[in-house]
């Protein structure tokens, strides 16, 4: 059974979709990225807000009304936690995106210039076999004019 050849050109189509694959998951994780960050400076402005609320209170209230503050803030600043986490996971998820895209590129660089060689040598080969053509030919030419030189020599 005859193994399956691939041609260069099927290859460089699936390495240039791969490489567009890793570009737009690049895209979406950096516009993730973005979006935890914007999540995360609108949360510390909100726990600041409620952080100015708790001190600049000046009447006196309640136990349970500056407990409920002081949770409220926690909670908040909990939050803001757990979206600064976010945002490091979307940072590695951008790095590993990155390294993909850098891959693909490599590779998808590397066929390129493997198509242009190919291409090179097909194209040196076909210019030698027209140049072996052309001798042919002359070679041709030339022993036919020394047998007709011969023919009209007296002997």
């Amino acid at each position: 059974m005859k193994a399956h050849v691939f041609r260069l050109q099927s290859i460089l189509d699936l390495r240039a979709s791969a490489l567009d694959e890793a570009k737009n998951t690049l895209a979406r994780a950096l516009g993730s990225l973005g979006d935890a960050t914007d999540a995360v400076r609108e949360a510390l402005c909100e726990a600041g807000a409620i952080a100015s609320a708790i001190c600049s209170s000046a009447d006196s209230q309640p136990a349970a009304r500056h407990r409920a503050s002081r949770q409220s803030y926690l909670d908040q600043t909990r939050h803001v936690q757990s979206l600064q986490d976010k945002v490091k996971e979307c940072d590695r998820v951008v790095q590993q995106c990155r390294i993909q895209v850098v891959k693909a590129s490599r590779e998808h660089e590397i066929l390129l210039r493997l198509r242009e060689k190919r291409l090179n040598a097909w194209q040196i080969l076909n210019e030698q076999k027209e140049e072996n053509l052309l001798n042919d030919v002359m070679n041709s030419q030339r022993l036919q004019t020394q047998r007709r030189q011969q023919e009209f020599q007296p002997a």
